[in-house]
Order: C-alpha cells, then sequence, then structure tokens
C-alpha cells in the first residue's frame, strides 16, 4: 500500500506541515482572461476610431448638465428681465461660459476683448442698443453674415449665452479691441422677482 502524504511540503512551523496544493486552473483561467481583457481594452480606448475622445466625451456629459441645468430654469424668455437677473448670477452663467469658449472666443477672445469680432467689454457696440439685442445679434447673426447666426443652439442657451455677454459688459480684457460702433447707455439694473 502507498502512503498518502496529501501533497505536504516540506516546511513546518510549530508542527504544522502546509498543504502544497497548485492554483485551481479557473483561477488561472481568469487571470489570463483579465490579461488578454486589459490589452484589448487599452487598445481599443487607446488607438480605435470608433472609441470616442475625451473632447466628445466632455461635450456629451456637458449636453446632459445643459439639459439638467435648462430644465431647473424652465423655458427662458428673451426679455430684458430675464437676460438682466441671469447676468448678475453668475452661478448660472458656466453653460454660457462653455458655450462662448466653444464658439466665440475665435473671434472675440476668450476675455471678450476682441479679435476679429468687436470687443464685447467696452460701451461701444455695433449692432446693439439695448440688451436684448445681444439676444437677437446671437440669434439672426450681424454684420452680413461676419457674426453668425447661432439658431443651432436653444432658446435657453442663447438666452443664457446673451446674459454672459451681457455680464461681460465693464470688464477687463486683457488686449482689448478699439471700440467700435456708438456708445450706449449702462444696462439698466436687474430687478429682484
Amino acid at each position: 500500500m502507498s502512503e498518502n502524504h496529501d501533497h505536504l511540503s516540506d516546511h513546518e512551523y510549530d508542527g504544522i506541515r502546509e498543504y502544497d496544493n497548485p492554483t485551481p486552473g479557473w483561477w488561472h483561467l481568469i487571470f489570463f482572461l483579465t490579461i488578454v481583457f486589459g490589452v484589448l481594452y487599452f487598445a481599443f480606448w487607446t488607438f480605435s476610431p470608433l472609441a470616442p475622445t475625451v473632447e466628445e466625451q466632455w461635450a456629451s456629459e456637458r449636453r446632459a448638465d445643459l439639459k439638467r441645468e435648462f430644465a431647473q430654469m424652465g423655458e427662458l424668455k428673451p426679455d430684458e428681465a430675464t437676460i438682466l437677473r441671469l447676468a448678475s448670477a453668475p452661478e448660472l452663467l458656466g453653460s454660457a461660459r462653455a458655450n462662448f469658449a466653444g464658439t466665440c472666443v475665435a473671434c472675440h477672445t476668450k476675455d471678450g476683448g476682441g479679435l476679429v469680432g468687436p470687443n464685447l467689454c467696452d460701451d461701444s457696440y455695433k449692432s446693439v442698443k439695448v440688451v436684448t439685442d445681444i439676444y437677437d445679434v446671437i440669434t439672426n447673426g450681424a454684420a452680413n453674415g461676419a457674426m453668425p447666426a447661432w439658431k443651432n443652439f436653444s432658446q435657453n442657451e442663447r438666452v443664457v449665452l446673451a446674459a454672459y455677454v451681457a455680464s461681460m459688459r465693464g470688464t477687463k480684457p486683457a488686449a482689448p479691441k478699439a471700440a467700435e460702433g456708438e456708445v450706449i447707455p449702462p444696462w439698466p439694473a436687474a430687478r429682484a422677482n
């Protein structure tokens, strides 16, 4: 009769001997599948044209945030009271700042000082006489197409963007463009609702 040592190892401590059991096959299978998955995951997200870029993921999340933010606001009216109320509430202008950075900085610069387009920070305006005209310029464009119409934005986005542009008036841009157009009176004070 053969003696069964149950695969005991030669290691002994305080009279206790360890079993020398091999790692189960299913454990090795999971380990190797994890490595294969990791390599494929890395290759897909790094090299695949089907994988969304960081910018596309950010834009998708931004759209979801805008929908959530605008759902809380309801349908905004492009009237003076709404634009002035939003312009004096910087916490509500985050989405407009993102829209401005994505569409307006090429002509107006990040701080609104103007590059190709006019300076949005001084008191001189070419196509604006009252604060609601900012919404009209964003919606319909101006200067025979030099300022494009942004009708692809929702009404709420355009109202909030108009409020953001109105809030830039009186700020100090890094490299302001010379004044263009006519000097207009200051915006009226926002009325509390």
